[in-house]
């Protein structure tokens, strides 16, 4: 069996190199939730369905929330890997309420993460990503 010479080890090293880096950059390219998404909030008051549009831009989320009713929230967050959080306010009269929503994006999913959610209650949340 012949030994690699030492430039010869370092090509190889430096092409694996480079491979795992490509296949990592696919990977998070994969991540992309631009678009619409029905989002399902499960909890002991019941189901509430919303409607919510996300542009992503790297790993910064920006978007509208559309609860029913004329009621279309801004919203902001984070895509880092397959982890997703986001926030919207909704206001109130007894001062703003923020909604934290945090998950895992799973191709067209998002299965989120169980929280409290001001007056919906405690419970989870879920998300399909509409393919047109």
């Amino acid at each position: 069996m012949q030994l690699m010479t030492k430039p010869v080890a370092v090509l190889v090293a430096v092409s694996s190199l480079l491979l795992l880096v490509s296949f990592g950059a696919v990977v998070d390219a994969q991540t992309d939730v631009t678009g619409t998404w029905e989002v399902t909030l499960t909890t002991q008051a019941g189901e509430t369905n919303w409607t919510a549009t996300f542009t992503q831009d790297g790993e910064r989320l920006l978007g509208e929330i559309d609860l029913g009713d004329r009621e279309i929230l801004s919203l902001e967050g984070t895509v880092q890997g397959s982890a997703i959080k986001f926030t919207f306010v909704v206001p109130d009269l007894d001062g703003d309420q923020p909604i934290d929503l945090s998950g895992e994006v799973m191709g067209n999913t998002i299965q989120g993460d169980n929280g409290s959610f001001v007056w919906f209650g405690r419970g989870d949340w879920t998300a399909a990503k509409q393919v047109s």
